[in-house]
């Protein structure tokens, strides 16, 4: 009896024990039981808060990396992410600055950038870019998640600084009922983004 009973273990134990896949190896669906993990660290790569400055304007984000985010509804699904906060200054006045907030949503996926997504290159709109360099795809958000927009983001130098090269674009987001037009907070548009922390 002892026996069946470290046997129907050991098979329990194998039924659950995930799986761990390259990140860069996910494809669009989640698997039951798969680790998809940052094996060769890219998002670690992005780690910090970076920060764009032209003129009037002002654009900071904050990326944190997340390991082992449970994925809702997929039994013992697990992925690596990277997660962010951001702040936009325009014309002296501060649309939004979320940067405390990084890292301290209960669902990551509900951050206010995340990327689950790394991809070789060349990135979309980048003539610079390298093939086989990693990039990372990701969604940036105003609060309250409406106007949501893609991201591309690749790590760059710039002037000898290490900085991230950020492309956001189209807005996939619905307006609220009453305003039909969602005002981005985010700025929109491709920019070199200096490490400062």
């Amino acid at each position: 009896m002892k026996k069946l009973y470290i046997i129907i273990l050991l098979m329990c134990i194998a039924v659950f024990k995930a799986q761990t896949i390259n990140l860069k190896d996910k494809g669009a669906k989640y698997i039951p039981g798969v680790y998809f993990k940052d094996i060769d660290q890219v998002f670690d790569q992005f780690t910090g808060t970076y920060r764009y400055q032209n003129g009037n304007q002002l654009f900071e984000i904050k990326f944190q990396k997340k390991v082992h985010v449970p994925i809702d509804g997929v039994l013992n699904c697990h992925i690596d992410m990277l997660v962010g906060g951001y702040k936009h200054v325009f014309d002296g006045f501060e649309l939004h600055n979320g940067l405390a907030q990084t890292g301290t949503f209960p669902d990551p996926f509900f951050e206010l950038a995340c990327s689950e997504m790394i991809q070789i290159g060349p990135a979309p709109g980048c003539n610079e870019c390298n093939v086989g360099e990693s990039f990372v795809i990701g969604i940036i958000n105003n609060p309250g998640g409406n106007a949501s927009s893609t991201f591309y983001a690749r790590k760059i130098i710039h002037n000898g600084l290490p900085a991230i090269s950020i492309l956001i674009h189209y807005s996939i987001g619905v307006a609220p009922e009453n305003n039909p037009t969602p005002t981005n907070l985010y700025p929109l548009g491709k920019f070199i983004m200096v490490k400062v922390d």
